[in-house]
């Protein structure tokens, strides 16, 4: 594709509408002109008619017809007349008069092509009258067609002469606008140069972009600033995170491989009985299947992730709630808590059956680990203000401290790192639930306090 400059386009398109404008006006002065002009011939051909009419005298004979005195006429050269009588008969003309100007066709005005010259001619009917003494001064009536004839050159010659000025001045003010109009484009798309410069200048090694203070005084330009600064600010986050991902990932899994290797190395140092191998190799195994868990939940993680607004099916959320706590019942009762369920019928939300089942079984499972025996969880999905669905997850455990709230949905973060690896917490649960919520387009969040239970809020739209 071509490479045009913008202002190169508009500068173009103004060029080819002040040349239209241009010629227009041009062109209607021309034609003004040309009108009035025009009706001056007209005017003129009547007056010379006039005066040839006036040339018309009476012949010597009483019997005879009318003849036209030379000495009357004061006509222009290059005109060209004719008189004929009531009978058709041609009475006189000027000299060497062409034939095709002296044609008697229609009276009125009209104009016609001689030799590459435009002629206008007035064909009319008029009445001569005569005095004769001879009739006692009684007016002798004579009755003739006049042709006359006369080029219109010197008529265009004065029209372009009255207008060559109107012509000048035009193209001179649209060479002037087009100059202004030139420079002003190239000092108003000036921001916009400045802001392609400073996209330019955006790579993979430094995601920084800061939009020109000239970008941010257009108001057509500042909110594709805006738009610029923040992409590129969420680039850099989301670079950020994937940077600490692979770290944190990288580091967890070396020190669940290391855990694995330190407790095989303990079993080759000596020799050891039966049941000694036996413990070592059981505790290799959940050494083993806690990698497991982590690499799993790794992978749920990146698959919520990857999951865009609208792309999932429609739910029950209740329902799914409902499955479940059926399937963690027995760990409750295990650690003494019980469940509690409160559901609205038709709760029916913009996800997976998959992902909501990952999510309620993350936020119960995180529950049960935070909370005390004789405690109770309550799972609820119930309407909420403006045709919205939520699901909250309420416990009376031990709570989050407040300097660990803004942390808690961070990948492999651990308020207490020792007792949620014997918990068998990989740090990822509360990520994974973040990313399918919004992934459905929705928003979790988080209420709690130390000893005071926490509440965990994921809010939907209606499907």
């Amino acid at each position: 594709m071509e490479n045009r400059s913008l202002a190169r386009k508009i500068i173009g398109i103004v060029l080819a509408a002040q040349l239209v404008c241009a010629f227009t006006l041009s062109g209607m002065a021309v034609l003004s002109e040309g009108h009035s002009r025009l009706r001056a011939l007209d005017v003129s051909l009547q007056g010379r008619s006039d005066s040839l009419l006036g040339a018309i005298q009476d012949a010597e004979d009483v019997d005879s017809t009318v003849r036209i005195d030379p000495a009357e006429l004061r006509l222009p050269r290059k005109d060209a007349f004719a008189v004929y009588n009531q009978g058709g008969a041609l009475l006189g003309s000027s000299p060497d008069a062409p034939a095709e100007l002296i044609q008697r066709e229609h009276d009125g005005f009209r104009t016609i092509r001689f030799q590459g010259t435009r002629y206008r001619l007035l064909q009319r009917n008029a009445l001569r009258v005569i005095d004769r003494a001879e009739y006692g001064g009684v007016g002798l009536k004579r009755p003739v067609t006049i042709l006359y004839a006369s080029p219109e050159t010197h008529v265009w010659h004065e029209i372009f002469e009255a207008v060559s000025y109107s012509l000048i001045g035009i193209f001179l003010a649209a060479a002037f606008t087009m100059f202004f109009v030139s420079m002003f484009l190239k000092r108003a798309l000036r921001p916009l140069s400045e802001l392609a410069t400073a996209a330019s200048q955006v790579s993979v090694p430094a995601l920084l972009f800061e939009a020109p203070a000239s970008v941010l005084c257009v108001p057509e330009l500042r909110p594709l600033a805006e738009v610029l600064t923040s992409s590129v600010a969420g680039l850099r986050d989301a670079f950020e995170r994937e940077h600490r991902f692979v770290g944190d990932a990288a580091h967890e899994l070396k020190t669940a491989i290391a855990v694995v290797r330190s407790s095989v190395q303990v079993l080759m140092v000596k020799r050891r009985s039966a049941d000694e191998y036996a413990t070592g190799l059981e505790r290799v195994l959940e050494d083993n299947v806690r990698v497991e868990r982590l690499v799993s939940k790794m992978l749920q993680l990146a698959r919520a992730e990857e999951a865009m607004p609208g792309d999932a099916l429609t739910v029950s959320l209740g329902e799914v709630a409902a499955g479940v706590l059926d399937e963690l019942q027995p760990l409750a009762e295990e650690e003494g808590i019980t469940f509690r369920l409160c559901l609205s019928p038709d709760m029916t939300v913009p996800l997976s059956a998959e992902n909501a089942h990952v999510l309620v079984s993350n936020l119960v499972t995180n529950a049960i680990q935070h909370s005390r025996a004789g405690s109770e969880i309550v799972v609820s999905v119930q309407p909420f203000p403006t045709e919205k669905i939520a699901l909250e997850v309420k416990d009376t455990g031990i709570g989050i401290g407040a300097e660990a709230l803004p942390h808690i949905f961070e990948r492999f973060y651990r308020e207490d790192r020792s007792r949620s690896r014997d918990t068998g917490g990989t740090g990822l649960g509360l990520s994974i639930c973040k990313s399918i919520v919004e992934s459905a387009g929705g928003t979790i969040d988080v209420t709690s306090g130390l000893g005071s239970g926490t509440t965990m809020r994921a809010i939907f739209s209606a499907a």
